[in-house]
C-alpha cells in the first residue's frame, strides 16, 4: 500500500488550477445556438511550467470548444 500521499500528476501536491473562459454565442434563430468557448490556463495542478515533472506547462492544457445546438 502507498502511503506517501497521491502527488496525482502535479510535482508540489497541490492540484489547483486557473484559467481564464471565453465564450462568444451567435443565435441565427430562436432554437438554434453556436457557441465558441476557448479555455487559456494561467496554473494548472499547483504550477505555470513543468507542473507533472515532464515539463508540461499550464498552457498546454488550453482548449478551444466549437458547439452547435439544434433541438429536435
Amino acid at each position: 500500500m502507498h502511503r506517501g500521499g497521491c502527488r496525482c500528476g502535479s510535482t508540489n501536491g497541490r492540484p489547483d488550477s486557473s484559467a481564464v473562459i471565453v465564450e462568444l454565442n451567435w443565435l441565427p434563430w430562436r432554437d438554434r445556438r453556436l457557441s465558441l468557448q476557448y479555455t487559456a490556463y494561467q496554473k494548472f495542478n499547483g504550477s505555470r511550467t513543468n507542473y507533472d515533472g515532464f515539463g508540461r506547462n499550464a498552457k498546454d492544457n488550453n482548449t478551444l470548444y466549437l458547439v452547435a445546438w439544434f433541438p429536435f
